[in-house]
């Protein structure tokens, strides 16, 4: 692929997700309908079904883009007009939100605009294949990886409840060396095997493990680290390079409930 860099890294994630069970919503509350529609197209029980609350007093969160806006707003507004790729680990559920408009709204961007669902918990990966070809030469772009479902299969999900934000370059902190996906059990390129491993089954998970190693400097200039996805019947990897990671901008903004 085209030399790509990340240079900048920030998350957000909930501190408490604040799960309720959709059983003890009113019957006709929207969100217990829609828990319900879930649980029919799922094939399970409808009390396996329960629905994270928005944060009191937060229309964003309401709107399901708040972890979305606070990893944008740690990792700061760009300098130019540059792409926003927003890779959620599923579908937009609700009929009654539009996550990606109203992240769009919120923060005031002003360059282009694509979200992608279809990725799954493959996304954190598997999104730098897209980004190959769709960043451009001169002025980089923005990617927030989103793994804060509204709505959770408590026997079979444990999301991240988190969002992270990168800002992806031609030159920076962090270079993209390779990614690839396939069944489970697939190997990884043979100049993946002296790298640092940060694994998880969600689309943030090894991104959140290696901001925390890269916070406190366990990740030494030229060290090879390896992100895998393991999903249940496939696996995704991202081989990065650390070039300078003690140049890496990073924040992060916590969110209560």
């Amino acid at each position: 692929m085209a030399d790509l860099y990340i240079d900048a890294l920030a998350t957000s994630v909930r501190a408490r997700p604040g799960l309720q069970p959709s059983a003890g919503l009113p019957r006709r509350n929207m969100r217990r309908l829609v828990a319900n529609m879930i649980a029919r197209d799922r094939g399970i029980p409808a009390e396996r079904m329960h629905v994270r609350r928005p944060v009191p007093g937060d229309p964003a969160d309401a709107a399901d883009y708040a972890t979305t806006r606070r990893a944008l707003d740690a990792l700061g507004h760009p300098d130019d007009d540059q792409p926003l790729v927003v890779v959620r680990s599923g579908p937009v559920i609700d009929p009654m939100t539009s996550p990606l408009a109203g992240t769009v709204h919120a923060v005031g961007w002003t360059g282009e605009d694509v979200g992608i669902s279809h990725l799954a918990e493959q996304g954190g990966t598997q999104v730098f294949h897209l980004l190959a070809w769709a960043v451009p030469e001169d002025r980089g772009a923005t990617v927030v990886i989103v793994d804060d479902p509204a709505y959770v299969d408590v026997e079979t999900e444990k999301p991240a409840f988190a969002a992270v934000a990168l800002r992806v370059a031609r030159t920076g902190a962090l270079r993209i060396v390779a990614v690839g996906a396939g069944p489970a059990g697939t190997e990884t390129p043979a100049e993946a095997r002296r790298a640092r491993v940060f694994s998880g089954p969600g689309a943030c998970d090894a991104w959140l493990d290696l901001y925390a190693a890269l916070s406190s400097g366990a990740v030494g200039p030229g060290e090879p680290v390896l992100l895998r996805t393991v999903g249940d019947e496939r696996h995704g990897w991202l081989l990065l390079e650390a070039v300078q990671p003690r140049e890496l901008r990073m924040s992060s903004a916590p969110m209560g409930e």
